[in-house]
C-alpha cells in the first residue's frame, strides 16, 4: 500500500472553522498562574509551570499560546524574539532618540524655508486663499487639515489623507531633500526602451497622496481630501500607516 498522503483539512467546532495543514497543530489552551509570571531575565532560573486549561483542537489561540510547528513543539512561533515584557526597554529610548534627532533636522530645514502666500484650488473650482480666521494661506506653513478646517471642522477630522495636484512648486522646494529627486511617479520608457523615472520639474500636475499635517509646498491647482469609508486610497494609508505604528 502507498504511502498515505496529508492534506489540509477543515475542523469545525461550536465557534471556530480551523485549517488543519500538516506539520501544524493547534495547542492546549494554557493560563500561566499570575503569582509565578514574572519574566525571567535570568536564564538559569526556571520559568513558573503553566497550568493546563484544557484546551483543543479548534480553540481560539491565546497570545501566551500560538500554533507550534510540529519539529519545534516547545517554542513559539518566533523563536525567543520576545521572551519577556520589559517597562520601558533599552531600545525604546534608542528609537525615541533617533526620532528626535530627525524631528531636529526637519525643524532646522523649515526654519530655513521662505513662506509665499499660495491660493488652493478645491474640485468643484472653488478657489480657497485664507482661513476662517483671515489668514492667508502659506507654503511651508499651511497643511491640507488647515484648508479643509476653513471649510469645516468635519472634514478635516474625517478625512484620512489628500490628494494634491500641484500647479507649480515653490522656488525653495528641494525635490531631493524629500527623496523625490526623481519623482515619486510611474515609469516611462526612452526612446530606447529603457524604464525611466518623470523628472522632478515635470512631478508638478500629477496627483500626489499628501499627509494631512504635511505642509504644502506650491500652489494646489487640484486638493481632494479622501476618507476611509470611500476612497481605496485613504484605505491602504490608513493601513500601511497603521502597520508601521503595530510594527
Amino acid at each position: 500500500m502507498g504511502q498515505k498522503k496529508e492534506s489540509v483539512t477543515l475542523s469545525k467546532t461550536a465557534k471556530f472553522a480551523v485549517l488543519d495543514a500538516p506539520g501544524i497543530t493547534q495547542p492546549k489552551v494554557v493560563t500561566v498562574d499570575p503569582e509565578t509570571a514574572p519574566c525571567f531575565a535570568d536564564k538559569s532560573k526556571e520559568a513558573p509551570v503553566k497550568k493546563e486549561k484544557g484546551g483543543l483542537q479548534g480553540r481560539r489561540a491565546t497570545e501566551e499560546a500560538g500554533p507550534r510547528m510540529d519539529d519545534t513543539t516547545t517554542t513559539l512561533i518566533g523563536g525567543d524574539s520576545f521572551t519577556c515584557k520589559t517597562p520601558n526597554p533599552a531600545w525604546l529610548k534608542v528609537r525615541e532618540e533617533t526620532f528626535d534627532k530627525i524631528n531636529a533636522r526637519r525643524k532646522e530645514e523649515l526654519e530655513k524655508k521662505s513662506p509665499v502666500e499660495i491660493k488652493v484650488t478645491m474640485p468643484d473650482g472653488n478657489v480657497l486663499e485664507q482661513s476662517k480666521a483671515g489668514e492667508k494661506f502659506m507654503a511651508w506653513k499651511t497643511s491640507p487639515y488647515d484648508v479643509a478646517c476653513a471649510i469645516s471642522q468635519g472634514l478635516a477630522d474625517s478625512s484620512v489623507v489628500a490628494r494634491v495636484t500641484y500647479e507649480k512648486y515653490v522656488e525653495d522646494y528641494d525635490l531631493g531633500e524629500d527623496g523625490m529627486e526623481l519623482g515619486d511617479l510611474d515609469e516611462m520608457e526612452d526612446e530606447e526602451g529603457d524604464a525611466k523615472l518623470d523628472e522632478g520639474e515635470n512631478a508638478a500636475g500629477k496627483p500626489l497622496l499628501w499627509d494631512m499635517t504635511r505642509p504644502l509646498v506650491g500652489p494646489v491647482s487640484k486638493l481632494e481630501f479622501l476618507k476611509f469609508d470611500s476612497d481605496a486610497d485613504a484605505k491602504t494609508v490608513f493601513w500601511h500607516s497603521s502597520a508601521h505604528m503595530l510594527g
